[in-house]
């Protein structure tokens, strides 16, 4: 049986001369105007532009693919993207082409959302049913309590303390906003971030911690909050000497890591007169990609059943 691992990340430019279609992909086809692309252009010329998601989700995506081959499950690699090429669809296309007949996806985003890790799956069931319909294919759909990750988070989290007053440091662990209507209806997101939350700042025994969502966009619709920006403003200014901002719902460095955090908020707690550190991302820290390795392995059909 042929096999194929399939990992999907939201994607991100890969030069500053595709932010453009990058951005119009983003608003659905719709191009911005010429002040919002300067924008987004600044923001990323900001961090050294362009982002570095795309190398590390290879670096990911080839970490779990070594952790199969560890466990005895051999399995091609496919990449896609939400947001640029190669697409998710683009990935299944070409495992069709290939003759792949099983195939186990995971979303490098550890929590489930109908608008997040829905949409990626949809995207790429979609594909399978268009090019491969007899292909067996698996997506897992959430690893936000994985423990190699509770333990990575608390880890870099301790770090980023370390010569800390913890008694006078509000932690605010964060995760991307997403517009109201998409979390409506028993939608898990929030309650799942709340649960990591918590399990992280239990490992690392945070006395004083909170939740804020950030990098919402400008779509014209309310969007969850708080967002993190007003977490520092309203709830840590007066009342703390240093702010620590870990996020949860972001595995990788990228924009909205290393400017909405990096840059803005770190801005935003300066301004009030707080210290300001920003735990690390998760990356391809090689315990997390080797245990999400061990979550995929238990897709696959066994070979005894083949």
């Amino acid at each position: 049986m042929r096999r194929a691992l399939l990992v999907m990340h939201y994607g991100t430019p890969a030069s500053m001369e595709a932010v453009l279609p990058y951005y119009t992909h983003i608003r659905r086809g719709n191009a911005p105007s010429d002040e919002q692309l300067q924008d987004l252009k600044a923001r990323y010329e900001s961090i050294g532009g362009p982002s570095p998601l795309n190398a590390i989700s290879q670096r990911q995506a080839q970490a779990i693919r070594r952790g199969l081959a560890a466990r005895g499950i051999e399995a091609a690699l496919y990449i896609g993207a939400k947001h640029s090429a190669p697409f998710v669809a683009d990935a299944v296309e070409q495992m069709a082409y290939d003759g792949i007949e099983e195939a186990v996806g995971i979303v490098l985003a550890p929590h489930f959302s109908r608008t997040s890790v829905g949409a990626y799956r949809g995207y790429a069931e979609e594909a399978r049913d268009k090019y491969a319909p007899k292909m067996r294919l698996e997506v897992l759909e959430r690893w936000g309590a994985l423990p190699a990750l509770i333990n990575a988070l608390a880890t870099r989290l301790l770090a980023s303390l370390n010569g800390l007053d913890p008694e006078t440091t509000l932690v605010i662990f964060s995760a991307h906003s997403l517009p109201e209507r998409a979390v409506a209806d028993g939608d898990p997101y929030r309650e799942e971030l709340m649960e990591t939350s918590r399990l992280v700042a239990e490992a690392a025994q945070i006395p004083h911690w909170t939740f804020g969502f950030q990098s919402a966009s400008n779509t014209g619709e309310p969007w969850i909050g708080p967002d993190v920006l007003d977490v520092i403003k309203d709830q840590a200014a007066g009342n703390y000497k240093a702010v620590v901002c870990c996020t949860v719902g972001f595995v990788s460095d990228h924009l909205e890591v290393l400017y909405d955090l990096g840059i803005e908020a770190r801005e935003a707690a300066q301004a009030s007169g707080m210290e300001f550190r920003r735990a690390d991302c998760i990356n391809d820290d090689p315990d997390v990609m080797d245990a999400l390795a061990g979550l995929a392995s238990h897709r696959f059909v066994s070979p005894s059943r083949v």
